[in-house]
């Protein structure tokens, strides 16, 4: 019994060290400014990497989603822009297969798990702002919660911070498959434990 228990937590163990640990995003890909080309994580904790980029066409659809009025409007043209990327480059390497939450496919390079993610989505945000169309809010170092030991799952998010006031949001395209607009919500909710279920539709 105590050799299978020890194997359990192994197992277990092996399967969340992807998002067991905040993440320096450095460490993976830095930071991009340039949408024409960079890399995307893929195939859980960044084990695989494709080069991608925007066309023309595709940039000027993205940055046609803004400008915004106020901050809280920037944050909804935000999700919108990211879903829109997440699209185009989905469909140009294959990554138009991922689900929300992976749906723990570990097999399958085509999944992101939370660290994919957040590398991705940082990359997104740096490129919006580099190109001068946030005007309320700029990246942040990505945040991480839960320690599996205190009960909490593990994961991680990219973020935001609102120029003005300084208060910071989580953007979270983990829960969410290729595509789909992230969830950009207070990152205070989000270290409480927040998931999609507590947001209404």
């Amino acid at each position: 019994m105590v050799i299978n228990n020890m194997k359990f937590f192994l197992l277990l163990a092996v399967f969340v060290a992807g998002c067991s640990t905040g993440i320096p995003v450095e460490k993976f890909n830095a930071p991009v400014t340039t949408p024409e080309s960079f890399s995307l994580c893929h195939g859980y904790g960044c084990k695989s990497k494709t080069k991608t980029g925007f066309s023309k066409a595709e940039w000027k659809k993205i940055t046609a989603v803004f400008p915004a009025k106020n901050a809280d409007v920037e944050r909804s043209k935000i999700a919108r822009a990211i879903a829109m990327m997440e699209k185009f480059t989905g469909d140009k390497t294959g990554l138009s297969q991922d689900r929300g939450e992976a749906d723990k496919i570990k097999t399958d390079d085509h999944q992101l798990d939370c660290v994919d993610e957040t590398v991705n989505t940082t990359q997104y945000l740096h490129i919006l702002a580099a190109k001068g169309l946030l005007k309320y809010h700029a990246p942040a170092k990505p945040l991480h919660r839960g320690y599996f030991l205190d009960g909490r799952w593990p994961h991680n998010t990219a973020a935001m911070r609102e120029v003005k006031g300084d208060k910071l949001f989580v953007v979270d395209s983990y829960y969410r498959g290729n595509g789909g607009a992230p969830y950009i919500i207070p990152a205070h909710d989000w270290l409480s434990g927040w998931r999609p279920s507590d947001t209404k539709p």
